[in-house]
């Protein structure tokens, strides 16, 4: 009686601490879209974990529950996206065999990446921490990892380039492009410029310019630089 007693009681209790791991869960995604949303829509100065708590439905003592300043919950939205931008990279790159055309097929990945909500609203976090010391301290380890990971993937992804000079071209172009996205959304001259941008990177390969010293540039299909595809690296 005393052992049957005592296991319905673990049992019990290791049903409460699921549950409450899943309430956890649930309210940490639901501040991670209502924060989206609000550096989206409004920029990082006018978003406050008062307007973000409100969206999100959540009670302002259960988000400082999860994370007792702004910067926290920017940091955490920061690991958030990097996260699902490493999936959303291997979704658009993986049917891609050929190193060369995988490179190529690289801006327009980005563009869908980084031209997103969530995309547009880590670089607002970026530009905020700029103006907040608090963030910029707590985001500093967390940027120096995602860099490091993304030059670790990217040797591996392209061991003979892109450099990491074009990498940064690459993707600044794409984020620069996402914002004047957002200032004229659907411009023509905004959208033509991705397909503008690896038909330069086309040329760039063709003639050698982008391949670093003592390096070749990314060979084609069936070639000795053709390596096993691996997962795709995150530009950030």
């Amino acid at each position: 009686m005393w052992r049957g007693a005592t296991t319905r009681m673990q049992v019990t209790e290791k049903r409460q601490r699921r549950t409450q791991a899943e309430r956890s869960a649930t309210t940490r995604s639901a501040l991670l879209e209502a924060a989206v949303e609000s550096l989206y829509a409004r920029g990082y100065g006018a978003t406050t974990t008062i307007n973000v708590a409100e969206a999100a439905g959540v009670s302002r003592g259960a988000m400082l529950h999860q994370f007792p300043s702004k910067a926290d919950l920017m940091v955490f939205v920061v690991e958030e996206v990097f996260a699902e931008e490493v999936e959303l990279y291997h979704e658009l790159l993986a049917g891609i065999d050929d190193p060369r055309e995988r490179l190529l097929a690289y801006p327009e990945a980005a563009w869908k990446v980084l031209s997103r909500p969530a995309g547009v609203a880590v670089q607002e976090i970026m530009q905020g921490s700029r103006s907040d010391p608090e963030l910029a301290q707590k985001l500093a380890p967390i940027i120096a990892r995602i860099d490091a990971t993304a030059h670790s993937e990217l040797s591996r992804e392209f061991p003979r380039g892109p450099s990491s000079a074009l990498r940064q071209l690459i993707v600044g172009t794409v984020r620069g492009l996402s914002v004047m996205n957002i200032l004229k959304p659907g411009d023509e001259g905004v959208l033509g410029a991705i397909p503008l941008l690896k038909r330069l990177l086309r040329a760039g390969i063709e003639t050698g310019v982008f391949a670093d010293k003592g390096r070749a540039p990314p060979s084609q299909k069936g070639s000795a630089a053709a390596k096993p595809k691996t997962k795709p690296t995150v530009a950030r």
